[in-house]
């Protein structure tokens, strides 16, 4: 039996500062200022559509997410897909960060994906990722093995692992 066709909605995060979350995802994401719902939360999206609310805190100083150290109960990050196999889109993602002073956690190249992993202000940690192109894993049997840094190839320093061997493979 098949369960029903699904897809993410939108994900609400609870925030200690309306504002100051409300600049960091738009400045981050682009995303655009959709109104607030019935129970007052912001919504934030693209296209008209609601990707995430932000709803205020009723405890400015509850418990942060630790993403540090490892064991804990709970989500440990979510991800937005950037762009599907564009690894330029990525790197001006990279710069962005860096501009609007976003805290980079790590770089990853997971052989599927490119990833930059990063903290928002409650320090939720946020992936954002391009896919790699299928040929470079479809016949591996464990493609998520690496966790290669993409930090010089994010830097400009170096192409990613994948365009190389893709370059050496011509």
């Amino acid at each position: 039996m098949t369960g029903p066709a699904l897809h993410t909605s939108h994900l609400t995060l609870r925030v200690a500062d309306l504002g100051r979350s409300v600049r960091f995802y738009r400045d981050v994401f682009g995303f655009a200022d959709l109104g607030t719902d019935a129970d007052g939360r912001t919504l934030l999206g693209a296209g008209g559509t609601v990707m995430l609310a932000l709803e205020l805190a009723r405890d400015a100083d509850a418990p942060r997410p630790r993403v540090e150290p490892d064991p804990f109960i709970g989500m440990e990050h979510f991800a937005f897909e950037i762009a599907p196999d564009d690894f330029e889109t990525l790197r001006a993602f990279y710069r962005r960060l860096k501009a609007v002073g976003a805290e980079i956690h790590h770089t990853v190249d997971h052989i599927v994906t490119n990833s930059i992993y990063f903290l928002d202000p409650d320090r939720n940690l946020i992936e954002a990722y391009v896919n790699c192109p299928r040929e470079r894993f479809q016949a591996m049997e464990h493609p998520y093995g690496s966790l290669e840094s993409l930090d010089d190839a994010l830097e400009g320093k170096c192409l990613p692992t994948w365009m190389r061997e893709a370059a050496a493979a011509k």
